[in-house]
């Protein structure tokens, strides 16, 4: 059965009712403003709250929020894995974070760690010292670990004294040379007069003792036919070893007094005068990472860095980067979570580092 039809006039008010058990229905029509493909002007002021950064130029071409979005985007995606962006990228992230502190942008710079290799007296010291001491470097900005250094030869501090003038000797100068210890013997010019040491003038070789002479209150001389005669010496330090190397995070400024030794010697102080590169950590392991950047800072030696272990040129996992602010960093999906450690040719080459 077909149904029933009627025909309506908009807006009429007129009552539908086709079926005999339906309600009445009033059909009214209403004013629609219809969207339509037309630009809409955007309102005064519209995206344009806040303050330009200083410095900031939109880049050529760009006009309104499409320009400055695009610009962006170019800038970004240009600086990713390019060692001459990592800079600039690293002012943006700094410019992000000063109205974003949910971004936390951390300067991971500093210098490669450096163990001491050489070391060599500054100033002998007065006297106490022996074959076998050691030294301890102090601590303090820069130190990681302090080395410890050891005394492996010894000579005359200063003149010694007379201790026992002995007798028989022949009037005149004379050549005195010591007798005990281990080593080249020192040797004095000395005078003798009515048969006995007189006086004792300079010190005419100081020794290179392994081992100390036995009693360095009366260790006895030879010379000029004299018997019975002993010397009063002071020993002091002629050549250091290294017993720690130590880790050292920056350079030392030389000389440095010890800050303990294991003897008593006094007075000495020291040149740390070679270092060994060694591997040191830029940033921790971090799951949380956003970004990771390393720069090299030398124009001469390269700097090698791994996320897989300690780094050491020539080791697999350990990449090279050249001299002259070469770079790597990472971003986006691609931001390792490992620890990032770097070695470089020399210790103390410089780094710039940042991770967020």
């Amino acid at each position: 059965m077909a149904l029933p039809t009627l025909n309506v006039t908009p807006g009429s008010g007129a009552t539908i009712n086709t079926l005999p058990n339906a309600p009445a229905v009033i059909a009214n029509s209403v004013s629609v403003a219809l969207a339509t493909d037309q630009t809409l002007p955007l309102p005064v002021g519209a995206a344009a709250d806040g303050t330009d950064a200083t410095g900031v130029a939109q880049l050529a071409g760009g006009v309104g929020i499409r320009g400055w979005l695009s610009g962006i985007f170019s800038k970004v995606a240009t600086a990713a894995n390019q060692a001459t962006e990592i800079t600039s990228l690293a002012a943006i992230l700094a410019a992000i974070q000063a109205t974003d502190t949910a971004i936390a942008i951390t300067n991971r710079s500093g210098y490669i760690n450096g163990a001491v290799a050489a070391a060599a007296v500054q100033s002998i010291g007065t006297q106490g010292w022996a074959p076998g001491d050691t030294l301890t470097m102090p601590s303090g900005a820069g130190v990681g670990t302090a080395a410890v250094l050891n005394v492996q030869s010894t000579q005359l501090a200063a003149v010694p004294t007379i201790a026992a003038a002995g007798s028989g000797g022949t009037n005149g100068a004379v050549t005195l040379t010591g007798t005990t210890g281990t080593g080249t013997k020192f040797t004095l010019a000395g005078t003798i007069s009515g048969g006995v040491l007189t006086a004792i003038g300079s010190i005419t070789l100081a020794g290179n003792y392994t081992v100390n002479p036995t009693n360095l209150a009366a260790e006895p001389v030879t010379g000029g036919g004299l018997t019975g005669a002993t010397v009063n010496i002071k020993m002091a330090i002629l050549a250091l070893g290294v017993t720690t190397p130590g880790v050292y995070t920056a350079p030392v400024t030389n000389p440095l007094a010890p800050a303990a030794t294991s003897g008593s010697g006094v007075g000495a102080t020291v040149n740390l005068t070679s270092f060994t590169p060694l591997s040191t950590q830029v940033a921790a392991a971090n799951t949380a990472r956003q970004y990771l950047a390393i720069r090299n800072e030398s124009t001469a030696q390269n700097i090698g860095f791994s996320l897989s272990g300690s780094a050491a040129f020539g080791a697999v996992g350990t990449s090279t980067l050249l001299s002259n602010f070469n770079g790597y960093d990472w971003s986006g999906n691609r931001v390792p979570s490992n620890a990032l450690t770097a070695i470089g040719q020399v210790a103390f080459q410089q780094f710039t580092a940042w991770e967020g």
